[in-house]
């Protein structure tokens, strides 16, 4: 059996640290096979040499050695039991850290030293990249307190400012200013979008000293690598972090203009389904619109498209002005001309109305002489839930159709007034009345939408007189009953005042679910109404 010298040198040997044991006057008395090792190709067991004053050589040159050597020499005087340290053992293509380790015994009445090198690389390289990775939370700490700081100013202002305004100009060069007096912007404008030209048009702006500003316009679908229809056409926010890797920046912007701004983001200026325009702005330095950036721009664009929308719901409510629309489609999925191709015929619209669930029923004439015919195909229609005979005429009939969530009700909620929704050889020809220049425009781009082919033919807004047909409509509305109404519109797009009558008051009655008597007393009740609103302003009619 193995004596204890011999059994604790062989489990030295063994040990994956380096160790050496060092007498009193710190020469190596004995190392291990990972301490001869450590070396590529070394075999010398170091064995007699004066391992302190090795160290010291290396002292005047390199501060670790002089830590080393000083706190061995203390341990071997007895000043402490221990010492420790940590150090950078480098080699050319690889970094390591080793601890050292002295420790103070005696051994036959003898002083002995031993020194421990343990690797310590995998803990020193967490460690660098734990401390890496706080500096880099801390400067992205300072850096948004710096972003924070910047724009509060900057969003209170605007806010200020979009809020403040009387009109829709007023909002938009008072945002612009309010954005380039805000470091690093230079410039800023705000575009808005002809719905006839389908062009950009740069229509307020702000910057700072010579600036060049951009002014030709643009048009949409033709010039999409332009940041500002990108924005549009993908209902988006599109940024360019660096003008100098942007390929297409001379062809946009005037010569010398990247000496003065470096990134561009534009922004729509969206409020719910309507587009009232983009906001394009410029930095003076790139990599400006970060993560941090963006969001607080986007937050002040809807505030800006907000106050714009307030402007507009007031002019609105003040002004006598309707935008009159009219457009052709060609597309086989639209349900009108899918029924004007099954019949071979031509399909006019008479109007709409709503049932007591909300379901649209939208009257059309439909030139054939074949009533269960038109009713089959007009069944068959994917948007038609319900399809019924309203009234027969020799060559024609009126149908009534109940519809599904389908283009109809898409540009009622856009506030729009159907005129014309006729069909004829796969084209339907539209005309539109709606409220304002954004609903014509979201309307507008609605039916781009959903249909192949869609041609503007024309588009202008109209002047109304002081009590328009908007209003009167609108304020029968509010005094009709659903089932009055209903009863008055049915009982007018179905011929039903003409003479003769091309439909009678049973069978609209039965069309209504309701007993004879009962639609009559419906009927005469609006008409009534109707006729009390109309004669109101008559002295004639007073009592």
């Amino acid at each position: 059996m193995a004596t204890g010298d011999a059994l604790a040198a062989a489990a030295l040997e063994t040990l994956p640290i380096t160790v050496a044991v060092l007498d009193d006057d710190g020469e190596i008395l004995l190392t291990n096979r990972s301490w001869r090792e450590f070396e590529a190709g070394e075999t010398d067991d170091h064995v007699g040499y004066d391992y302190v004053a090795t160290a010291a050589m290396d002292a005047d040159d390199d501060e670790h050695a002089q830590r080393a050597t000083e706190g061995l020499e203390s341990v071997l005087e007895g000043e402490r039991d221990s010492f420790s340290m940590e150090y950078p053992c480098h080699s050319p293509d690889q970094k390591r850290w080793f601890m050292m380790r002295a420790g103070r015994f005696t051994a036959d009445d003898a002083v002995r030293v031993t020194v421990v090198h343990l690797e310590i690389t995998e803990r020193k390289l967490a460690e660098i990249a734990a401390e890496e990775s706080a500096e880099q939370v801390r400067e992205e700490h300072r850096a948004l307190e710096h972003v924070l700081e910047r724009v509060d100013g900057l969003v209170r202002e605007v806010t200020d400012a979009a809020v403040g305004a009387g009109s829709r100009d007023e909002i938009e060069r008072r945002v612009c200013r309010r954005l380039v007096d805000t470091d690093p912007y230079v410039l800023a404008w705000i575009g808005r979008v002809d719905v006839t030209t389908r062009r950009v048009s740069p229509r307020e702006w702000a910057g700072r000293d010579d600036v060049p500003l951009e002014d030709d316009d643009l048009v949409l679908g033709s010039d999409e690598t332009h940041p500002a229809v990108r924005a549009l056409e993908e209902a988006e926010p599109y940024v360019i972090q660096d003008l100098a890797e942007f390929e297409d920046a001379d062809r946009w912007w005037p010569t010398g203009a990247g000496e003065q701004y470096h990134a561009v983001a534009a922004i729509p200026l969206t409020y719910g389904d309507v587009t009232y325009g983009v906001l394009t702005l410029f930095a003076a330095e790139p990599a400006v619109f970060d993560e941090r950036e963006l969001p607080i721009l986007e937050s002040l664009a809807e505030t800006v498209s907000t106050a714009l929308n307030a402007i507009e719901a007031r002019r609105m409510l003040t002004t006598e002005t309707v935008v009159e629309l009219e457009a052709t489609i060609e597309d086989p999925s639209l349900f009108v001309t899918e029924l004007a191709d099954a019949l071979s015929t031509t399909v006019i619209y008479r109007g709409l109305t709503y049932d007591e669930g909300g379901t649209p029923l939208a009257f059309f004439r439909v030139e054939t002489a074949d009533a269960d015919r038109a009713v089959d195909a007009a069944t068959a229609l994917e948007d038609v839930e319900n399809a019924s005979v309203l009234t027969e005429y020799d060559d024609s009939v009126v149908l009534e159709l109940a519809l599904g969530n389908g283009v109809i009700t898409a540009l009622a909620d856009h506030g729009a007034v159907i005129q014309r929704f006729d069909a004829d050889d796969r084209v339907l020809d539209l005309a539109l009345e709606l409220p304002n220049g954004q609903a014509a425009r979201s309307a507008y781009d609605l039916l781009e939408e959903r249909y192949d082919r869609v041609e503007l033919r024309s588009y202008h807004e109209t002047d109304q007189p002081t009590r328009t047909p908007r209003d009167l409509q609108s304020t029968i509305e509010t005094k009709l009953t659903d089932r009055q109404q209903t009863a008055l519109r049915k009982a007018y797009y179905a011929d039903y005042f003409d003479w003769p009558r091309g439909v009678s008051g049973e069978e609209l009655a039965e069309s209504m679910d309701v007993s004879r008597s009962t639609f009559h007393q419906h009927l005469r009740a609006a008409q009534r109404k109707l006729l009390e609103e109309l004669f109101a302003g008559d002295p004639t009619s007073e009592a």
